[in-house]
């Protein structure tokens, strides 16, 4: 692992093509770095791993082993590519169909790799993209940051709960809210849910709150009532033809989120490929 960690200058990298964790292949390191006495590697400025004078002298010293594993590894690697496991994660709702279902299809992840599926709450996706435990995570109201980079599928159409938690007609313009009592299903990273609602009271609509998900899925199970006349807004990731019309109103992105200098390096293409019009993203 020191050597892989020396040629990817990354943990995140290093775990990916070691097939391990992120945190496992840091303690590789620690220990290591504990055994021998000295520090290995120093965080760059771009947030990279930089080898310390010491682990490049070390690493010359082992060249002879590190050769016999690069070898290895590059064995291993070719079988590697021929199917190459990929791991995609989404919140557990996202996989009971319609928008996220459609879009794998039309992403077509077995093209060169070996998808699997994980079920990561949006709490945890941050965390789990850093520790290599997932390699792309799909979400609603989602955003890139630090070691992340996130790419933009469109707004999700909206449904609208009714006080008894049924689904009503679709809104066809922000006016239609002006005078009710209205809000939006919080979903996602909490500042996602402001600036939608910021961006339908630009569109025209008036007042209007950001309902907690707690109490909007509540309300949606027929759990809870809604307060008397009140209307939520909700994204509907069961919708089947995303991008068909388009949302009528300002609404929540359909998005995913990498990290940057993800091994897999024709990822990233392929999802941008899609975002922009691409059939499959190839």
């Amino acid at each position: 692992m020191f050597a892989m960690v020396c040629r990817e200058k990354s943990y995140a990298n290093a775990a990916v093509e070691c097939s391990a964790s992120r945190p496992s292949v840091k303690k590789a390191v620690k220990d290591f770095e504990a055994a021998v006495g000295r520090s290995l590697f120093v965080e760059t400025a771009g947030k990279d791993l930089a080898a310390t004078k010491f682990a490049q002298g070390l690493l010359v010293q082992v060249a002879p082993l590190a050769r016999s594993l690069r070898r290895l590894g590059e064995s291993v690697g070719a079988l590697h590519a021929a199917g190459r496991i990929l791991r995609a994660a989404a919140p557990g709702d996202f996989f009971k169909g319609g928008l996220f279902t459609d879009f794998l299809a039309r992403l077509d992840l077995s093209h060169g790799f070996r998808p699997c599926f994980l079920k990561i709450e949006v709490k945890r996706f941050r965390m789990a993209l850093l520790n290599a435990e997932c390699d792309v995570y799909f979400g609603v109201g989602l955003r890139e940051a630090g070691r992340l980079e996130a790419i933009d599928f469109g707004e999700v159409p909206w449904k609208a709960l009714a006080p008894s938690g049924k689904t009503t007609g679709p809104l066809c313009s922000a006016g239609e809210l002006r005078g009710k009592n209205w809000g939006i299903g919080a979903v996602g990273e909490p500042e996602a849910a402001q600036a939608v609602l910021d961006a339908l009271r630009g569109a025209g609509a008036k007042c209007g709150r950001i309902v907690p998900e707690e109490e909007w899925r509540a309300i949606a199970e027929g759990a809870a009532r809604a307060p008397r006349t009140a209307t939520i807004l909700v994204p509907d990731i069961g919708h089947r033809e995303q991008g068909a019309g388009g949302p009528r109103l300002p609404g929540y992105r359909f998005t995913a989120v990498l990290r940057r200098n993800h091994p897999y390096a024709e990822l990233q293409p392929r999802l941008l490929s899609l975002a922009q019009g691409g059939r499959h993203g190839h």
